[in-house]
């Protein structure tokens, strides 16, 4: 249920994380980022394992509750034996057989036989909280699971917007290197006409031609990349992303959206805070178990059972062992005792002790993660006031690129200029173009972390489409 809850919350964020296009794409050849969480919720096997964690816990939280229950336990036995006793006591150890009756002047090795059948009942009727505590404590155990399947469904989401958003980042660079290939192929093929009607010297060919193998090479690099992100993506989801391109769209909407201001500070209701403090909950509880372990019980007891045996009272022994088993003598007994171990007090301060201690380490834990995540809050605020700037400037440096670039090829072709000064505005061109992708990269990035980071992803869904 949680996974499911975490995947409807983020798939209008995960349709919006896009970039800028060149070619329309399908609907059947895209990938949006919503099936990609949607995958993976159901295919990681990390998921599958939390959620068998949870079902476990809740199994062992109706084990617990079910503690109170008494223990009654039935017994039928059939013996042969000799039957010798004298005066005195002694303690059984639970390993040393009884005899009944068989005080005698000497030693009689003759065999008796009898069978004993009994039902004996032992209930722990109170105990001072104990039962309480230690249901507390498996409830909280059971929200320790929960908390952390919770947790561990929105790191996955994540992971899977961080991959995706490289997806199209890489998608997005790739087609710009293919643009600057094509580029420095239409500058080879000008500047080699050129050389050939000796209006420029060969070298312009050769830097020419080098520059054009520069950006193939960067082109592969690029590609490399995004195969490689391809593979993380398959891995989350199950889904062989091969032939997929990602959703390119919603783009328009990153300025506006870039004025949408996150919350200014960390929710408790955060999911790793919840986890944390699920952990320190537990532990908690289990510093109250401890405790009531010390405290008195109180036991009823009641017990019942049938003997018989081929003996009589006056001592005279059946050669039929036969005989000996029917039940000839019945009894019961009903007691109710209480319990107090005083010399487990010292230990059990101790463990109180220790178990304190590891209830700090968990408070102290959950600390460090909310001091983390204000960290990132702040930093992803930055980073979006930066971003947006950015944004507003870029397109300028881009036109301007391009106006450039188409300058100093035409001054090229009429003689004005070098090649040197040629490949330097294409260079630029490429520069201001992958800037562009790389600040639209950063700003979805901090938009989604500080987020994350606020946990007020409910409040950003309703500006996205």
């Amino acid at each position: 249920m949680i996974k499911h809850i975490i995947a409807g919350k983020l798939c209008a964020l995960l349709c919006l994380l896009c970039y800028t296009s060149s070619s329309a794409q399908s609907a059947a050849d895209s990938f949006s980022l919503h099936r990609a969480i949607a995958l993976t919720m159901e295919h990681y096997p990390a998921i599958r394992a939390k959620a068998s964690q949870v079902k476990a816990g809740e199994a062992n939280l109706t084990d617990v509750k079910h503690n109170w229950y008494p223990a009654l336990r039935l017994h039928e036995q059939v013996d042969v034996g000799t039957d010798n006793s004298i005066y005195g006591s002694y303690f059984t150890m639970g390993m040393i057989p009884s005899t009944s009756g068989g005080i005698r002047a000497a030693n009689n090795s003759s065999l008796m036989s009898g069978n004993i059948a009994m039902a004996a009942m032992q209930w722990e009727i109170y105990n001072f909280g104990g039962y309480g505590s230690q249901q507390t404590e498996a409830s909280k155990a059971l929200q320790v699971s929960r908390s952390d399947l919770h947790n561990l469904a929105n790191q996955l989401t994540v992971s899977v917007i961080t991959q995706y958003l490289e997806l199209l980042k890489y998608h997005a660079l790739q087609q710009i290197a293919e643009d600057n290939v094509r580029r420095n192929a239409s500058v080879v093929r000008a500047v080699t006409a050129i050389v050939l009607h000796g209006l420029k010297p060969g070298v312009d060919s050769a830097v020419a031609a080098a520059e054009l193998s520069k950006a193939r090479l960067n082109l592969l690099d690029i590609h490399n990349k995004y195969e490689q992100v391809r593979v993380q993506l398959s891995v989350l989801t199950g889904l062989d992303t091969s032939n997929i391109r990602p959703d390119t769209v919603n783009t328009d909407r990153l300025i506006a959206l870039l004025q949408h201001q996150p919350g200014d500070s960390v929710q408790q209701q955060h999911p790793m805070l919840e986890y944390y403090n699920a952990i320190y909950e537990q532990q908690t509880a289990k510093e109250a178990v401890i405790r009531k372990s010390t405290l008195p019980k109180v036991n009823l007891m009641a017990a019942g059972w049938m003997r018989g045996s081929s003996g009589s009272f006056n001592d005279v022994y059946d050669k039929n062992l036969w005989s000996g088993l029917g039940y000839s003598r019945y009894n019961y007994l009903l007691g109710l005792g209480i319990t107090y171990n005083l010399a487990d007090l010292k230990r059990t301060r101790e463990k109180v002790a220790v178990q304190k201690y590891q209830s700090e380490t968990a408070a102290r834990q959950m600390e460090t993660i909310k001091t983390n995540l204000n960290g990132m809050l702040q930093q992803s605020l930055t980073d979006l006031k930066i971003s947006s700037e950015k944004l507003q400037e870029l397109p300028l440096q881009l036109n301007a690129a391009k106006a450039a670039a188409r300058q100093k090829m035409a001054l090229y072709r009429g003689g004005l200029t070098n090649i040197i000064d040629v490949t330097t505005a294409l260079f630029v061109l490429n520069r201001a173009e992958t800037d562009l992708v790389m600040t639209r990269d950063a700003a979805w990035k901090a938009l989604f972390s500080a987020a994350y980071a606020s946990n007020s992803i409910e409040q950003l869904l309703p500006e996205l489409n």
